[in-house]
This record gives C-alpha cells, structure tokens and sequence, in this order.
C-alpha cells in the first residue's frame, strides 16, 4: 500500500468527509502522511491534526489556493502552511465571500437558460465548506439537468461553457507570496491536465510561468497525480530538476467516487515528503536565524 498521499479534501471545502472521518480512512488504509488542501480554505486543519494524533496519521496542514491565468485556473498548493496566521485567514476568507457571489451568478445564468437550480441548494450542498462549481455540479444532477458532474461541467459550468463565471481574480504569483508568508510551502498542483482524448492539454507554458512564480517563491510542482502515467511523471520530473524544485504528489481525493483513486491510490514516495519536510524545516530554521540576528 502507498503510504504517502499529499493532496486531499475535506467538508471544509468539496470533500465529502469531514476531516476526522478523512484521517480515519487514511489510517484504515495505512497511509502514514497525508496533506489537507482545501480550496481556499485552512478551516478544516485544527480537526485534522487531532484526529491525526488519534489515528496515527501524520497530517500536513495545508491548502489549495485556485488562481487565474488568462484563459485558464492554476492552483497553487501550500505545504506546512500556519493555519492560525491572521494574514493568510483573512485573504483566503475573501476568496471565499467571492466564491459565493459567483454560485448566486451561476445559478441566475442556469436559470435563465432554462437549467434552474437553487441557489440555497448550492448553499446547502456546500455545508460549511468553500463554495465551488463542484456543488452547483451537484444540484445539476439532483436537478435532473444533467447525468453526470462530466456533463455538468462540459454542458454548462466548464470555463468555455454558457454559466462560467470568473471567480474574484487572484494570481499564482500572489498566492506564492501568501503561503510563503504562512510559513509554507508553494507548490504548483497538477501542472498539466488532458482533454477527453487523453491528449495532453496544457494552457500555459511551464517553462514561461516557472521562473515568474519561482521568483514570487514556488518551490514545487506535482508530479504524481491521477492519470499521469509514467512519461508524464518522468517528464515533469525532469522539469522539477531543470528548475531544482521539489517534487509531490496525491489522489486530489475529493471522497469515494466512482473511476477515481481512492485516498493513498497514487503512489509517492515517501522521500518527496522528506524532502518537503526538509525544505519547511530549512525555512523555519532560517527564519529563527534572521530573528536572532535582527
């Protein structure tokens, strides 16, 4: 069993598992180190890191921030991120409070075009959590309107689709500064995607958004994700070594769902984490240093 999973989501944002119950199924299923990343959200940390003293599980506090480029999402994920700094609570709080305005649009627009779904079913579906079009996806479904999350997407949420609502605009760059700031690590998550042929399909160049975000503090990038095989995986090994960046990986669990990974069901070696660990605590310990200096 893979005994390393560092990208996973809780209630908090769009899982489906509170994070004690997400802990539990990591030490069900013998994961040793898990990562929370939630979008936009460290709501769910606190809850987790108990359970993880409970469980046995080593838990990573962490974050996804979703950002725009033109024409396209990047997301940026924070490692070992400080999940009570104010500054960082703050920021990703608003990010939140935009996410609802563009639900409320969204389900004007479905309305409009004849695909109504509620608004406070939106709400609803979300909890407590980061509001997303994964929800709005959800209330599709239970609509009727489409038979899938695919469907909903493709048909009516999907970035080139006829509901796609732009979120509040916050750059990867910006979100670099912001984890560094926490005291985390950034990482570029699942830097290249595929269209439905399998085709790789890459909005942006890495070569051309790498030293911009390594300047604003990147320190990473994702290369073991689903539906990477092993060219794929070996290739943006050679590009984390290009740019001697760290390198991480994980299922992106969102719950049990059917043709997807269950948590742990990627395998990452255990040494990427140790070197993220390494690096974090490289950080903090040049952090001290400046302080005592100062």
């Amino acid at each position: 069993m893979n005994e390393v999973d560092l990208h996973s989501h809780t209630t908090a944002s769009d899982g489906a598992l509170t994070p004690t119950e997400l802990v539990a199924r990591a030490a069900k299923l013998t994961i040793k180190v898990l990562a929370i990343t939630d979008h936009d959200s460290t709501e769910g940390v606190a809850e987790a890191l108990a359970a993880g003293r409970t469980y046995g599980v080593e838990v990573v506090p962490g974050v996804e921030i979703n950002t725009d480029v033109p024409k396209a999402e990047v997301h940026i994920l924070g490692f070992f991120v400080d999940h009570t700094d104010e500054h960082l609570r703050s920021e990703l709080a608003r990010l939140r409070n935009g996410r609802i305005g563009r639900a409320k649009r969204m389900a004007e627009i479905l309305t409009e075009m004849g695909a109504p779904v509620s608004f406070e079913r939106i709400l609803a579906i979300a909890g407590e959590g980061s509001v997303g079009r994964p929800h709005v996806a959800q209330a599709l479904v239970e609509a009727g309107h489409v038979a899938s999350f695919a469907e909903a997407f493709e048909r009516y949420i999907g970035r080139n689709s006829p509901a796609y609502v732009d979120r509040m605009k916050f750059t990867p760059a910006e979100a670099c500064v912001l984890i560094r700031r926490a005291s985390g690590i950034p990482v570029l998550a699942h830097p290249v995607s595929f269209d439905p042929a399998g085709a790789i399909k890459t909005p942006f160049d890495l070569d051309v958004m790498l030293p911009e975000l390594i300047a604003a503090g990147l320190m990473g990038l994702e290369g073991h994700y689903p539906g990477y095989d092993a060219i794929t995986t070996e290739y943006l090994l050679g590009v984390a070594r290009r740019y001697g960046l760290l390198v991480t990986g994980g299922t992106d669990f969102h719950g049990p769902r059917p043709n997807q990974p269950d948590l742990g069901g990627i395998y990452v070696p255990m040494k990427a984490f140790r070197r993220l660990r390494e690096a974090w605590e490289g950080r903090i310990s040049e952090s001290a240093n400046q302080r005592i200096g100062e």
